[in-house]
């Protein structure tokens, strides 16, 4: 009776979410911070991390562990941002419903301190399907930059994955994805907060486009027909693949 009541009111969610357009490329992807346990590696977490079978029916698709390279204050040592993406809400409640304990899981659950009350679930939407993120999942990691933005007044998510879509470069296969805080409010962010992030297909991949951003002069106030009011400066981040679900 409760998991027909919780499915029905993601379903009343997912409908009356304002301003989004949940399309084939839109999925959602669970955000928690954690910090290394005292006596552990960032090494030791990862080998743990990706001995558990997350290959189970109703599983994530991915998981990623990603560490600030760059910060704007708020990172921590030995902190990460762990990521896990699902299809859908009704994916992530098969996923919590159906889990069950593993020596791995209580082992990793030993190396890390993760503050699950204050995890967010937001949703994602690729730009385009041109990106081959990780070369595809054969590596273990890869550079990516996060910054948020600023929508202008009557512009939507949809109108800066389009804007996003039209502008990407010939031979560029990071994935660009924008990223919209749903469930999980910050404080002091405003409605019209949006993040973009962007991930190499190889850490080369990503350093050739950031070289290439900052040869560019990229202002939405001298642009007023971007969808984009302002955004703040990216931060560098490395993400870790911990999990990648195979091809159905």
């Amino acid at each position: 009776m409760i998991r027909r009541l919780v499915a029905s009111t993601i379903g009343v969610l997912l409908i009356s979410l304002p301003g989004q357009v949940l399309n084939a490329q839109t999925s959602i992807v669970h955000n928690t911070r954690c910090t290394v346990a005292d006596g552990y590696t960032m090494d030791e977490v990862l080998e743990v991390a990706r001995s558990i079978d997350y290959d189970r029916p109703d599983g994530p698709n991915f998981v990623f562990f990603r560490q600030a390279i760059t910060g704007s204050g708020s990172a921590t040592q030995n902190g990460f941002i762990r990521a896990v993406r699902f299809e859908n809400m009704g994916h992530w409640v098969r996923t919590m419903s159906t889990r069950t304990p593993s020596v791995e899981g209580l082992m990793l659950g030993q190396r890390v301190d993760c503050d699950f009350p204050n995890s967010w679930i937001a949703l994602d939407h690729n730009a385009d399907d041109a990106g081959n993120p990780y070369e595809g999942g054969e590596l273990d990691g890869s550079l990516m930059y996060f910054r948020s933005c600023d929508l202008r007044a009557g512009r939507s998510a949809q109108d800066f994955v389009d804007w996003l879509a039209e502008r990407r470069v010939e031979g560029d296969r990071s994935i660009v994805q924008v990223s919209r805080r749903w469930l999980g409010p910050q404080d002091g962010a405003s409605s019209s907060r949006i993040g973009l992030r962007v991930v190499g297909e190889n850490p080369e991949g990503l350093a050739r486009r950031l070289d290439r951003l900052a040869q560019q002069q990229m202002d939405p106030q001298q642009n007023p027909d971007w969808p984009i009011e302002s955004c703040n400066q990216p931060t560098l981040m490395w993400s870790h693949v911990i999990h990648w679900s195979s091809p159905s």
